[in-house]
């Protein structure tokens, strides 16, 4: 079995956002898939980090401390403080929806389209930052 790509990732998170397939179709019925997709999106925007920076600077991305890849974005070799700060946002959002607590609701699917969209519009900007550094 092949290691989860960001792509991977995003259409699992798709899956799940649909209801589509064996996995969207329990998840629903289980009612577990909004704290399950926002999961496989942050996976998606970690992994998209990951590849950023082994492109970048591999040193870089052996860093263990993701929060560390995140800050470094902001610098010289990052890809500007814009695309930065998108990316502390969206991963702060996704880290408190994955987490469960008994006096908060779930994330709505309107919620976790719009994060999805977002994610998916900051792995392409991080693809053509790197392919401009080259």
């Amino acid at each position: 079995m092949s290691a989860p790509t960001p792509q991977r990732c995003l259409a699992a998170a798709d899956q799940l956002l649909r209801g589509a397939g064996a996995l969207g179709a329990t998840a629903v019925t289980a009612g577990w898939w909004p704290r399950a997709c926002a999961c496989l999106v942050r996976l998606a925007l970690e992994g998209g980090i990951d590849a950023y920076w082994q492109q970048v600077k591999p040193t870089v991305a052996a860093c263990r401390q993701g929060r560390a890849k995140q800050l470094m974005l902001r610098g010289r070799l990052g890809p500007g403080v814009d695309t930065a700060r998108r990316v502390a946002f969206a991963w702060a959002t996704l880290s408190a929806a994955a987490h469960h607590h008994c006096y908060e609701l779930a994330p709505t699917a309107a919620e976790l389209r719009r994060l999805h969209t977002e994610v998916g519009a900051l792995l392409t900007r991080l693809e053509q930052q790197t392919e401009s550094q080259r």
